[in-house]
């Protein structure tokens, strides 16, 4: 497992990473600091979809639910990466998971307009590299 990225105590950064990690501690979900003012939350695709099917499941839904009240909090912070995975081994190029990949992105973007998060604050759905559903905040300086 890759070494977080050091981050300056008291940042928004810093704040939300922890208090997102507390909600979630004891769980699949993956919280962490990255380079350049970004966190990753990363939510096992079983936790997020049913096979061959784009709704959200509960356990995502929670996620998505405090990635929304951060983004309430923090008005500069937004969503620079939404990427969910198909139901394929990564990388298959299968046509028809990568569809499937897409619209779950979508009804996760849509997920997060429903939280009242302007669309200008959310990145364009994509297909995820690996079998998670990986959203990066970045938190932009002062």
């Amino acid at each position: 497992m890759a070494t977080p990225a050091p981050v300056r105590p008291g940042t928004a950064l810093e704040l939300e990473r922890r208090w997102l990690q507390s909600w979630f501690e004891g769980t699949p979900v993956r919280i962490q600091a990255e380079a350049d003012g970004l966190l990753s939350v990363e939510v096992p695709r079983h936790f997020c979809f049913d096979p061959a099917r784009q709704a959200v499941k509960p356990a995502l839904a929670v996620v998505l639910d405090k990635v929304a009240e951060i983004l309430r909090r923090q008005p500069r912070a937004r969503v620079s990466q939404l990427a969910a995975p198909g139901d394929a081994a990564a990388g298959s190029g299968d046509a028809a998971d990568q569809r499937l990949a897409q619209a779950r992105g979508e009804q996760v973007r849509n997920q997060l307009r429903a939280r009242r998060v302007a669309v200008v604050r959310l990145a364009a759905a994509e297909v995820a590299a690996t079998d998670v559903v990986r959203l990066l905040l970045e938190f932009p300086g002062p």
